[in-house]
């Protein structure tokens, strides 16, 4: 374990028994709640200085900031009430009622819901931001704590101190739908940018555990973390920082091999930690001496990890870096970086196939390893299936290939859309909705880089105009035409509910030849990726 890559940088003093924090959108603030003095600081990380403190409701616990910045609400304990605080003026313009002893909050990615979990009610409640009124309660287990909100807004994982447990909520039934049982004091929770996993601190079992957001299991734990609190994650989903209140200190967790990188003492009783956006600070409260500790990211590279190809931009922080004349990934120049300032360097994978070190040259003669790149198998899209659909979306394509395990987003087009489920050899996902009818460009994003490989196709609704000839034989066997709109990517046609052979000449028109059937009319059916066409008795069976 390494203790000299992070060093703490200041120390704020903040309110009285200061618990959470977060930071605004563009990183220009931090918002502190103040449990004892029953107040929010306001930190400006331009000057790392407290600007205004606003006085809330008795008991402040979680915050959050809305997407656009320009609301905080502030659970506060001691008055079943959520604060609204406008950052413009730095007032508190409202306050929310209906909750029961309310600790964490989350708001949601479109800034239309707020959920807080109502301790005293055994609950989670969703607050609409419009009507300013709570408009859902969600029942939960025993003692719920802390949240967090899927990026894609459509699940809420909430941890349960009472039950040991964490549950997961569907926001658009707002219901229960996953139960993770066996933990022990579960408290702190955060979301990786891409969704996909979910980290919990287990106060009581010194770990911190990994969550598959689409299995809903437990996939990985980081043990020796000595009564771990809160935790936060790197805008580009690498680092994990975790607030040790066991031992006074804080670590950064690599989360591409779930290893421990460094740990920094010197804090006192942490509790909570959010990174700023550009992900190069982290503020963290400290409830012991009523401050806010400022921590610079561990030295390295960001991204550390990129395919065999290279091309992959780097951004390397570290310190005493301005006179770089060389950077080398291995044996290997880097194909190209350029010198930002003391602190950072911008440079570009070169093409090899094994892990390495990243060597920096100050001046003539001085060789500095300052970080590790990981080199992955180029993704190859072999295929997508199905190839076409609705123009509304909404059903599951499948991508397969190899080396898909760094995939972020599958775009459609300019849309881009966060998999349901990524293996290294196989990526699901929701298809989005589109404007117009035809062709869109599938590609799927990495890490590092993008590869388009195929193409799927928004149709629309199939229609019927003729079916000829319109009369055959009981027995089957007559060939028949049918004419009519949207039916390239026809699936099936039945004639009288009887599954028909049959082949696809144009957009326009297929051919089938018709199942044996009992006498009379029959209805043609033919069932596109756009939607189903019915031709009630057109066909009669003679």
């Amino acid at each position: 374990m390494n203790t000299n890559n992070l060093l703490l940088v200041d120390e704020i003093p903040v309110g009285h028994a200061p618990i959470m924090a977060a930071i605004s959108p563009d990183g220009g603030y931090v918002y502190v709640t103040n449990f004892g003095s029953s107040s929010v600081s306001v930190i400006e990380t331009a000057t790392r200085s407290v600007v205004t403190t606003i006085g809330v409701t008795s008991g402040p616990w979680g915050i959050a900031v809305t997407p656009d910045g320009l609301r905080v609400y502030v659970a506060c304990f001691g008055t079943n009430r959520v604060a609204v605080i406008d950052t413009a003026t730095r007032t508190v313009t409202a306050t929310i009622p209906g909750l029961n002893k309310p600790l964490g909050l989350a708001v949601s990615p479109d800034g239309s819901r707020i959920y807080v979990a109502s301790q005293g009610g055994n609950r989670v409640d969703v607050i609409s931001t419009a009507s300013g009124t709570v408009i859902a309660s969600v029942p939960v287990g025993t003692g719920p704590r802390n949240l967090v909100v899927t990026p894609d807004g459509t699940e809420v994982y909430v941890t349960e101190e009472g039950a040991n447990a964490v549950e997961v909520i569907n926001t658009a039934t707002n219901t229960v739908i996953a139960t993770l049982p066996g933990l022990s004091f579960p408290r702190g929770v955060a979301v990786s940018p891409d969704g996909e996993r979910v980290y919990v601190t287990e106060y009581g079992g010194n770990k911190l555990d990994l969550i598959n957001t689409a299995t809903h299991t437990i996939v990985a734990t980081v043990t020796g973390l000595p009564i771990p609190f809160g935790v936060a994650v790197s805008p580009d989903g690498l680092v994990a920082y975790i607030a040790r209140d066991g031992d006074d200190s804080v670590s950064a967790l690599d989360l591409v091999h779930n290893e421990i990188t460094d740990t920094v003492p010197g804090f006192h009783a942490p509790s909570w930690l959010a990174v700023t956006p550009d992900g190069l600070e982290v503020y963290v409260v400290n409830n012991g001496n009523e401050t806010v500790g400022v921590l610079p990211t561990p030295s390295g590279a960001y991204p550390d990890v990129g395919p065999i190809s290279g091309g992959t931009p780097v951004n390397i922080i570290g310190e005493g870096l301005s006179n770089t004349t060389a950077v080398r990934f291995g044996c290997e120049p880097a194909d190209s970086f350029t010198v930002v300032n003391d602190e950072e360097i911008l440079a570009v994978s070169p093409r090899l196939i094994t892990d390495v070190k990243i060597d920096a040259t100050l001046g003539q003669n001085t060789l500095r390893t300052i970080g590790r790149f990981y080199y992955l198998p180029d993704s190859i899209l072999t295929r997508i299936s199905p190839t076409s659909g609705r123009l509304s979306g909404g059903n599951t394509l499948t991508v397969t290939g190899r080396g898909l395990i760094t995939i972020t987003s599958v775009h459609f087009g300019d849309v881009a859309v966060t998999p349901s489920s990524v293996l290294d050899d196989r990526v699901t996902v929701t298809v989005p909705p589109a404007e117009t009818l035809g062709p869109v460009t599938v590609t799927v994003v990495t890490r590092s880089n993008s590869y388009g490989r195929d193409t799927y196709t928004y149709v629309g609704s199939p229609g019927i105009t003729s079916v000829t000839p319109s009369t055959g034989s009981t027995a089957g066997g007559t060939p028949v035409l049918i004419a009519g709109s949207e039916l390239a990517f026809t699936q099936s046609v039945t004639i009288g509910g009887v599954a028909a052979a049959f082949g696809v000449i144009s957009n326009t028109r297929i051919v089938a030849v018709t199942p044996p059937h009992a006498a009379g009319p029959a209805s043609v059916v033919v069932t596109t990726t756009g939607g189903t066409a019915t031709a009630p008795g057109v066909f009669v069976y003679t």
